[in-house]
């Protein structure tokens, strides 16, 4: 009799214990999805759409979706008459990239298969135009990409064949080469003029790059002039702007001076790194750092303001170490440093601070793709090395505020060609 009364117990202690735990796991299955729905109502969507939305997207891409409140775009997407289910995660992808894009242009871009194509108005202007023809679109984009022109002439332009090449006729083996004129500087000012981010203050230095440089297209010969690329590094300089405020731009053109303290520098708390930043900066971090951290990401500021005296110190042990030309490609000298603007920051992540190891990481993934909806941007990008002056960083983060960010994100510039075109 003990022994039977014995089992009984331990079957119904096993029992009760799958039962606890059943409940637990349905406890947290519908906890989450209370959650999301709470989260939709609180934004102001009735039963039909959350439920509309709920069908639509997985659980993980809903989170994501309450947490950008992006979720309105995405109804709008589906209500496309060509919205193509199968294509959701496209549409996604894209979205989340370009965020200012409109639902009919995701759309039509990702079903023509063009989901690599930066957004901006332009290409916007390019889809919208009452003369835009289907069959032109390849044309169009090409023609974008050479010359960077206001979307209705790229429309009026190939629609009139105009993007062509023209016919060169076959060349004589043994040609007389009659004496070439000079080209006149207003021939040269009319290829400059009507140009994307044509600045008239910079026409002289157009036409003189131009002369030099014949190889180049306008677009970049316009690009690396207002970057100041026909200008020596350290030598031709001017004092940095300060009166800019949170857009001052500070190079390898511009300096600051030895004395200079930014007035409203913050201490960072050890949760979110060391050393201090821009107030400013360090809420928008901090708003940045929250917003990851429902996502199991945890970024680390590793190096913000740097006094001229640091910046010193850190140069010239890079010059001692890999001498200067190297140093250069990859260190600030001092007083040309924007860390010491107290705008500018080195990401490491809590698990690993070093800033090496950052690229690597499922923080740099996220921040990379979201930082600019927080004000930053990435300070030095890949393949802009020839613009900014400095190698590829992809821990660097500058503070410029989250209008200016978006459209050099949306844009895919640097800072020194915004600072130019819309700053100075």
């Amino acid at each position: 009799m003990n022994k039977k009364r014995k089992i009984n117990k331990k079957n119904l202690f096993l029992l009760g214990a799958c039962f606890l735990a059943v409940w637990g796991i349905m406890g947290i299955y519908f906890l989450n999805h209370k959650t999301i729905d709470t989260q939709l109502k609180e934004i102001g969507y009735g039963k039909e759409e959350i439920t509309k939305l709920k069908g639509l997207l997985t659980s993980e891409n809903l989170k994501l979706l309450t947490q950008y409140q992006y979720h309105s775009k995405v109804l709008s997407i589906s209500e496309e008459k060509s919205f193509q289910q199968e294509k959701l995660e496209e549409y996604l992808k894209y979205l989340f990239q370009y965020p200012s894009a409109t639902s009919y242009d995701i759309v039509f871009l990702v079903n023509q298969g063009k989901e690599g194509v930066p957004y901006n108005q332009d290409i916007s202007t390019i889809l919208n135009h009452e003369d835009f023809k289907l069959e032109n679109l390849d044309r169009y984009f090409k023609y974008y990409q050479q010359h960077e022109l206001e979307g209705s002439k790229i429309v009026y332009d190939v629609n009139h064949d105009l993007d062509e090449e023209p016919k060169t006729e076959e060349k004589d083996p043994n040609p007389v080469e009659p004496n070439q004129p000079e080209e006149k500087n207003e021939d040269i000012k009319a290829l400059f003029l009507g140009k994307k981010y044509m600045v008239s203050e910079n026409m002289d230095r157009y036409i003189q790059y131009y002369q030099e440089h014949k190889d180049l297209s306008i677009h970049e010969i316009i690009t690396r002039v207002n970057s100041n690329l026909d200008k020596k590094a350290y030598e031709d300089i001017q004092k940095a702007d300060a009166s800019k405020g949170n857009l001052i731009l500070v190079n390898k053109y511009y300096y600051l001076d030895k004395q200079y303290v930014p007035s409203n520098l913050v201490n960072v708390e050890s949760t979110y790194g060391r050393g201090q930043l821009n107030q400013e900066a360090y809420q928008a971090f901090i708003e940045m750092y929250n917003d990851a951290s429902v996502l199991g990401l945890y970024p680390y500021i590793q190096s913000p303001y740097r006094s001229y005296n640091y910046q010193n110190t850190l140069y010239n042990n890079y010059v001692k170490k890999d001498g200067k030309k190297e140093a250069d490609t990859y260190s600030a000298r001092p007083g040309f440093s924007e860390h010491q603007t107290g705008l500018a920051m080195d990401l490491g992540t809590s698990k690993n601070h070093s800033i090496g190891a950052f690229e690597n990481s499922e923080e740099f993934k996220w921040i990379s793709q979201n930082a600019y909806r927080y004000g930053f941007i990435l300070r030095y990008p890949e393949g802009k090395e020839y613009i900014t002056g400095y190698q590829y960083e992809p821990w660097h983060y500058r503070y410029v505020g989250k209008e200016v960010a978006q459209y050099i994100y949306d844009n895919q510039i640097t800072y020194e060609e915004y600072y130019e075109y819309f700053i100075k």
